[in-house]
């Protein structure tokens, strides 16, 4: 399989490794981080993707000129420079299809180009979601002001050509940034949303909700976390960084009540959305910071039975860690994208008494070098809480 710029664009580093060598070298990768920080963690062996190309939901193109020729493509790793690329493997074939007819439209209706360095032009990037299951495409032009000459036969010609296609969105980004996407929208065509169906649940999101980058593999992700969970009838869930409510939508129906916590309005509004669409009542969300939400929750002394975590790359805040653990949760599942910083948040959680023997990884990123982690949690028996139970043990056997 030959790609004319996968060395340059890195969004497919992976790309001529078979699935065993992929597989060894993510687990491989993680196991050294382990020994890095000193944790006693098993890895486990891999849930390689089935699909492992044209599986991105979420594409981000840019544009450039060479020779008065407008073309687009995927950024040069590291960079802001745009590589020339068409049919990328892991795009679905559709969404390569509306990329190159945008590029063209770019062309013949002189669409300025957005340049970082004079802070000048108007068409900044062009974002492309697609829902796997519902066929459904929203697309978002990202553009440098308000003004969109001819934005109307552009949404024209591609609905006629393409009935996938459920809204286009402007977002209006002004500022002289690399940050894609700024607050400001406009709903060119359609309601801002397109639905997908995951896990069985209908699941709604915008341009900007967190939403898994590989359908198929976010389902095993699900799946994998519920079965780890192990929760009864009785058991209480609280779900942070919960975006629009996938995590603990799926786990509703296995637990008595659920709690999500996400600090943007947009995405709690698409929660809400989301759990009455599928008829779920057992849920509820607030919109907080988790951190600020873990502290109120400390405060009052509020119990929940499991906290789930599924945190940006960034990982969570030590402040979370600490009150999520002092609330006693039997146990706390940790799912991340960036198994660095869940290491570093690892070493947290074992001062604090929460620790694993195992971790178990999920190929959501194929032919990438990028894999996702789930830990499960559960408080450690102490020395003193040992000792206890060995004077217990000696006062009956004497």
């Amino acid at each position: 399989m030959k790609c004319k710029v996968s060395k340059i664009c890195g969004g497919c580093s992976y790309l001529n490794l078979s699935k065993e060598e992929q597989a060894q070298k993510k687990k491989q990768a993680v196991s050294e981080l382990i020994d890095r920080y000193h944790l006693k963690l098993k890895v486990n062996d891999i849930y390689m993707a089935e699909q492992d190309l044209q599986y991105r939901n979420k594409v981000i193109v840019g544009f450039a000129k060479e020779k008065g020729i407008i073309y687009s493509g995927l950024y040069a790793a590291k960079s802001h420079r745009v590589c020339h690329s068409e049919n990328c493997f892991m795009h679905p074939e559709i969404i390569n299809e509306i990329i190159k007819d945008i590029t063209k439209m770019m062309q013949s209706m002189k669409i300025e180009l957005y340049n970082e360095r004079t802070g000048t032009g108007l068409l900044r990037h062009v974002l492309i979601r697609y829902a796997h299951k519902t066929d459904e495409i929203m697309i978002v032009f990202v553009t440098s002001q308000k003004m969109f000459p001819s934005r109307k036969n552009i949404v024209k010609a591609l609905t006629s050509k393409y009935p996938q296609i459920k809204t286009i969105v402007q977002n209006i980004n002004p500022r002289r940034t690399s940050i894609v996407l700024q607050d400001e929208s406009i709903v060119l065509y359609g309601k801002g949303y397109i639905t997908d169906e995951l896990c069985g649940l209908k699941i709604s999101f915008s341009f900007d909700s967190f939403y898994q980058i590989h359908s198929q593999q976010c389902e095993v992700l699900y799946k994998l976390a519920k079965i780890k969970l192990h929760l009864s009838p009785e058991e209480t869930v609280l779900d942070t960084y919960c975006g629009t409510g996938t995590i603990g939508l799926t786990l509703a129906d296995s637990c008595k009540k659920v709690t999500g916590v996400e600090r943007n309005g947009e995405a709690i509004n698409f929660a809400r959305q989301n759990a009455k669409q599928n008829n779920i009542d057992n849920i509820q969300f607030v919109q907080m910071d988790s951190t600020q939400f873990m502290k109120e929750a400390k405060k009052y002394h509020t119990h929940y039975d499991a906290i789930v975590l599924d945190p940006p790359r960034a990982g969570t805040t030590k402040e979370f860690i600490e009150n999520a653990c002092a609330l006693e949760p039997k146990k706390i599942l940790y799912i991340s994208c960036d198994p660095n910083t869940l290491m570093r948040d690892l070493v947290q959680f074992r001062k604090q008494g929460y620790v694993s023997n195992k971790v178990d990884l999920v190929d959501m990123f194929p032919r990438t070098e990028h894999v996702e982690s789930v830990v499960l949690l559960s408080k450690m028996k102490t020395p003193a809480n040992n000792r206890v139970l060995n004077s217990t043990k000696y006062k009956k056997k004497h």
